[in-house]
């Protein structure tokens, strides 16, 4: 891993970041030790958007071969937990059990984004991380939070601090904070982001093959009204795929089904508060901060986007925006401006593939 890395900077791929180079040295050191067979203890990177974190986590998984391992998203881990625990609904300390089937097959973990906003989630965690670590799994987390700042003002948190106290026990906490942001090291460009372009961006979505018919889709048994689709792309007013409760699985679907989604007129989000609004933003999990804080206009809106965004990046499929704002003033609200920063940060990386 070291020498990839090291080749990366030498290429000018990558620029020096000292928080970087320590990264590298500890999971490198973990990397061997897994090889090794030796105890090892999990790494934990944390730190603002925009330092590497997905990078390095990803060249630590792809170089170490001859250990099982799998590697996904926080939240779809989660979800598939969840899903195990409904199976076995009846059964004596399933938690323990689904730990087990987990460490049958994969001796590291490695998650991406860990952050935690569900208070179903946030309960389950403790038993199933002691249950994990007691199996031996090791564990290799990103997140743009250290540990202690987890599930912060979360609904029944002291729940949760067992979590805390077993992932600062069980893995190497470092920080990636480094002074280069480098989402911006290559410019920001602005490929699949039009501000005040509608002919433009619809011009985009007929190059890729898409023709722009008003029309409709079903998604698990609900119409999702469209501006128009091809073989492999689909056009969507975001008012359509954002104003009503969604389901992660419908952003799943489309993200599988489409390699390009395209989405215009999003609205700036979060410039003034609604009082006492209790927020909801896909129907399978929301958060609530301790009572009812204030919360911005269309932040119900700002939270599937969220959603969107974060499926989409996963399956490397591009979402192009038409906008009469820029990308750094999408949401300007307070409540969810933490986990937009990585919804922006996403959004710029993606201007950068390929269709």
């Amino acid at each position: 891993m070291r020498e990839q890395y090291q080749q990366l900077l030498r290429s000018g791929e990558l620029s020096f970041d000292s928080k970087q180079e320590y990264a590298v040295e500890i999971l490198e050191r973990l990397h061997q030790q897994l090889i090794d067979g030796l105890p090892s203890c999990g790494v934990y990177l944390y730190g603002p958007v925009g330092r590497g974190k997905t990078m390095l986590m990803d060249m630590f998984f792809n170089s170490l071969e001859g250990v099982s391992k799998q590697r996904l998203h926080f939240h779809h881990f989660m979800k598939k937990v969840h899903n195990q625990l409904n199976c076995i609904q009846g059964q004596s300390n399933p938690l323990a059990h689904i730990a087990a089937q987990w460490a049958l097959h994969a001796k590291v973990l490695c998650f991406d984004e860990f952050f935690v906003t569900d208070i179903g989630d946030a309960i389950i965690m403790a038993r199933l991380f002691d249950a994990l670590f007691a199996h031996g799994v090791v564990l290799v987390a990103t997140s743009n939070c250290h540990p202690s700042e987890l599930y912060k003002n979360g609904l029944q948190r002291d729940r949760f601090l067992p979590t805390i106290d077993l992932l600062e026990t069980h893995c190497k906490v470092v920080s990636v904070n480094g002074d280069t942001d480098h989402r911006f090291t290559k410019g920001l460009i602005s490929n699949h982001y039009f501000v005040n372009e509608p002919t433009a961006f619809f011009n985009a979505f007929a190059q890729q093959g898409g023709e722009q018919i008003s029309s409709s889709i079903e998604l698990f048994n609900r119409k999702i009204n469209i501006l128009g689709q091809g073989k492999s792309v689909i056009a969507f007013d975001f008012m359509s795929l954002c104003s009503a409760p969604r389901a992660t699985a419908d952003y799943i679907e489309l993200a599988k089904d489409y390699p390009a989604l395209f989405i215009a007129n999003i609205p700036k989000m979060g410039e003034r508060i609604e009082h006492n609004h209790a927020v909801q933003g896909i129907e399978d999990g929301y958060q609530r901060s301790g009572s009812v804080h204030d919360s911005y206009h269309l932040d119900d809106h700002a939270r599937r986007f969220i959603a969107l965004v974060d499926e989409c990046y996963e399956q490397r499929c591009i979402v192009v925006i038409s906008s009469p704002v820029d990308i750094n003033d999408l949401y300007v609200g307070k409540r969810l401006a933490f986990e937009f920063e990585r919804t922006k940060s996403r959004l710029v990386e993606m201007q950068h593939w390929s269709f």
